[in-house]
């Protein structure tokens, strides 16, 4: 038995005992989180594996390769914050990163000198192009027990899940003050 398993082997039983203590609690759901929080943590660190050689982060090349999808190669700040789920700060700190190992470019707008431009460099470009294909190795393995079906039937209740945390993050955080 892998570690993975004897770890969410401890925690059903832990949620059983909980459940003891409290007979209305949802186990299934909570079961369902922790399963995705380890998941997320560990695609997480496969990715950052693979591109910590690279010296890149992984919200680093988020930005890259979002950059290297948009058309001529071009977005602004604010576009690839939403794209890449970093704030404004954190852009700037990702972008200026980026901009000094060349691999980017920082300009004002040509329509709007208060805007700033990004591209993705040449350089840039074939640091994409080296690295996503080493990604494609782990994630076909891990992925090669589910169909095309499975896959996309998995991919349509994550983002239905997805929608319900928006909805609940809506009503339970407060927005911030301005």
């Amino acid at each position: 038995m892998n570690n993975t398993s004897l770890q969410f082997q401890k925690l059903e039983a832990n949620l059983e005992r909980l459940r003891g203590r409290m007979p209305d609690l949802p186990t299934s759901c909570v079961l369902l989180s922790r399963l995705l929080q380890h998941l997320g943590r560990g695609m997480s660190a496969m990715l950052e594996h693979e591109i910590r050689p690279f010296g890149l982060s992984e919200a680093e090349f988020r930005v890259l390769t979002t950059l290297f999808s948009q058309p001529d190669g071009v977005a602004h700040p604010t576009d690839l914050c939403s794209k890449t789920s970093q704030s404004p700060a954190n852009m700037s700190r990702i972008s200026d990163a980026l901009v000094s190992r060349d691999l980017i470019t920082r300009l004002s707008s040509l329509r709007d000198r208060r805007k700033m431009v990004l591209r993705i460099t040449e350089q840039g470009e074939d640091l994409v192009r080296r690295l996503l294909p080493k990604l494609y190795v782990p994630l076909r393995d891990m992925f090669k027990d589910f169909s095309d079906e499975d896959q996309q039937r998995l991919v349509a209740q994550l983002k239905h899940l997805s929608a319900k945390l928006e909805l609940a993050l809506s009503h339970h955080i407060p927005e911030p003050a301005e």
